[in-house]
């Protein structure tokens, strides 16, 4: 789809495209803010679903139909999904309608509905299982690092948004699959960048910035036969209630790189957690895990470091990695279990406040939101960047303004009856 640069319309009117939408309101930010964050709940079929954001999308973003740049592959994609994700061909078939066109139209590809598109972010991600927390509950923190330019990197020209400063809490409650909740940026049909679903599965994204210029990724920049590094996220999300049908998942699935390689850190309400990562070749596939232990993930292949069969150490990865490093060192300098406060505040040494951003870009890289998952509360608790000022006590580095925590809990059952069985894998 093609993005714009144009500031988003006001809500919907259209009656036909807010069936599905039971809520659509701004939880932090707001239009003089960095970022405007909005709560997106829809429930009704996928269909329904794929329609509002479409819907949502036209409105708001002004998308046009994404015009099919091959229509063999687009033909064969559409089969793929079919075949095996049919959750997403329901939306497809959702979102063609709100463009008024057949989804069996080889001349136009509606697996995306892309938006405001950006370099690669940079994260970090711990798992902390329940032996190491002082409530014996799992916790999953996560910091979304990311440019505060435009598309191009650049300083944003009037009316235009920077990339990633729309992001959507979507939560959804389908007709077939989990519900969940899921932070969105790039691409309002699948664009997970962290979430949670009602069985208490937990993923996240991460850049892997280490590939290149070593090993070019050669992305795809368009989509292709396969899922790309965010819908994978959202087919976790919609049929996996565990960390082990997350790894049968993720080995059965067709995987390309549309824009960036990733990796992902993946947890449960069970305690378990593993990294899945790929080779530089995309030809062999590594899962880490860290039993009983925190694990870690930021921008580099775990794979590659392991010290012995466990993930690197702080010092193995200190000239790798100095984000990885220094929260490594901060885990493991707290002696007894650690507390909601002792999490957040050993991730916060590592909130990005760069001058510049990670791949050489012109605008300052931000931690534009910290979450804390905990998976077997179906919960999240959520900081949002909203901009910045000078501080007077600090000449170096600027003030920078957040929300407070919002706790969001993901109502429904805990299990929703046959969600695994609609990947129908073939």
């Amino acid at each position: 789809m093609t993005a714009t640069r144009n500031q988003p319309r006001s809500d919907l009117d259209s009656k036909e495209s807010s069936n599905a939408i039971r809520q659509d309101r701004v939880i932090a930010g707001g239009p003089e803010d960095f970022m405007e964050v909005r709560h997106l709940v829809l429930a009704g079929t996928n269909e329904e679903i794929g329609r509002a954001l479409a819907s949502l999308a036209i409105e708001r973003f002004r998308l046009e139909a994404h015009v099919s740049t091959d229509r063999l592959r687009t033909r064969v994609q559409r089969r793929y999904i079919e075949m095996n994700y049919p959750i997403l061909h329901d939306r497809m078939r959702g979102v063609a309608s709100a463009f008024g066109k057949r989804l069996d139209d080889d001349g136009w590809n509606f697996s995306g509905l892309d938006y405001l598109l950006g370099p690669p972010p940079g994260c970090s991600v711990v798992y902390y299982p329940p032996g190491v927390t002082a409530d014996g509950k799992g916790v999953v923190s996560r910091n979304y690092d990311y440019g505060t330019g435009t598309a191009l990197d650049e300083w944003p020209e009037p009316g235009e948004l920077p990339a990633s400063s729309r992001p959507y809490l979507v939560e959804m409650h389908p007709d077939r699959g989990y519900a969940s909740m899921a932070l969105y940026s790039f691409d309002l049909l699948s664009g997970v960048m962290d979430g949670i679903n009602s069985a208490g599965l937990t993923v996240t994204l991460q850049a892997d910035d280490e590939l290149e210029p070593d090993y070019p990724s050669d992305p795809t920049e368009d989509s292709s036969v396969g899922l790309d590094e965010c819908q994978i996220l959202r087919l976790l999300l919609d049929t996996c209630a565990s960390v082990e049908e997350a790894k049968e998942a993720l080995l059965f699935t067709k995987q390309y790189y549309m824009f960036l390689p990733s990796h992902y850190l993946i947890a449960d309400r069970h305690g378990e957690s593993f990294v899945w990562e790929y080779s530089h070749a995309h030809n062999r596939e590594h899962i880490v895990q860290s039993p009983g232990r925190p694990l870690i993930s930021t921008n580099f292949r775990l794979h590659q470091y392991l010290d012995g069969a466990n993930p690197p150490s702080a010092e193995q990865a200190s000239g790798v990695c100095g984000r990885y490093a220094e929260l490594a060192k901060g885990i493991a300098a707290e002696r007894g279990k650690l507390t909601e406060d002792v999490i957040g505040k050993t991730h916060r040494a590592v909130d990005m406040v760069l001058p510049g951003a990670l791949y050489g870009g012109k605008t300052p890289i931000r931690t534009l939101w910290h979450a804390l998952y905990f998976p077997d509360r179906r919960k999240v608790r959520v900081s949002f960047y909203l901009g910045e000022e000078p501080d007077p006590d600090d000449t170096k580095e600027p003030r920078i303004r957040r929300s407070e925590y919002l706790e969001f809990v993901l109502a429904g059952p805990t299990e929703e009856k046959g969600a695994r069985s609609d990947r129908d894998v073939g």
